[in-house]
């Protein structure tokens, strides 16, 4: 295994107390699955099935650490992850790196609206969805940067934790142009604003993110009170520009 693949990330970008996370492998396991989540890997190719085998496997570790056992974590008809009614997770993976990612967060309803994690592989967006992800501020920060390629994949990354970490408020699926991204890579984190006011939600948002020779992993954490950031002790004015 890749030692840059599995090495508690998603537990250092989401350091704070109340959220747990589990990482592993996409490999094999002899860990078996509960039946019902067994039946979700039916008429799915392999890959898929070592997808969500592998979020399962994290799941049922990260719940046991928040005192939660013997529930099986099932796929609703949205595909989002069905949790234990006092529990917000998300689950991510990738075979973007060596034996493959996968990543787990969860954390106690009470305490947090939501959460949002998502890892991919630290390569250039293909051009041909540039045009589909990115809105035109965010392209030229792109360009300007020194590897637009994967600049670009890190909005598209930032994008798709926003939407996981606002879903369970909104219950809705976001367009890419709902939220505009700006990235602070030297700062690893993001901040993620709605260009629509959508329910209630209209402050910006922060996330961290990290990177490395194989993976991109962003997340997410919204307080249940307070500011909706990522760490209730980061407020705006301290955000770095």
């Amino acid at each position: 295994m890749s030692p840059d693949c599995v090495s508690n990330r998603l537990g250092r970008l989401l350091n704070q107390p109340g959220l747990v996370t589990s990482e592993s492998s996409l490999r094999a396991s002899d860990e078996a699955l509960y039946p019902e989540e067994a039946k979700q890997l039916d008429g799915c190719v392999e890959k898929r099935q070592r997808e969500i085998a592998a979020g399962r496997r994290c799941a049922r570790r990260a719940l046991a650490r928040l005192g939660i056992a013997n529930f099986p974590v099932l796929a609703g008809p949205d595909r989002a992850p069905i949790w234990p009614e006092t529990i917000v997770g998300s689950i991510t993976h990738t075979d973007g790196c060596a034996d493959g990612y996968c990543g787990v967060a969860v954390g106690e309803y009470r305490k947090f609206s939501g959460i949002g994690v998502d890892a991919e592989p630290r390569l250039p967006l293909p051009d041909d969805l540039w045009s589909w992800i990115l809105d035109e501020s965010e392209r030229q920060e792109a360009l300007q940067s020194d590897e637009p390629g994967i600049y670009a994949r890190l909005v598209f990354s930032a994008k798709e934790t926003t939407y996981k970490a606002l879903y369970p408020t909104l219950k809705r699926i976001l367009e890419f142009s709902d939220v505009h991204v700006d990235i602070k890579l030297t700062d690893g984190l993001f901040i993620a604003w709605l260009t629509r006011i959508v329910g209630s939600q209209t402050a910006p948002f922060v996330g961290r993110l990290v990177t490395d020779g194989e993976l991109i992993l962003t997340a997410m954490a919204l307080p249940r009170r307070g500011l909706p950031l990522a760490h209730e002790d980061l407020s705006l004015p301290n955000v770095p520009c």
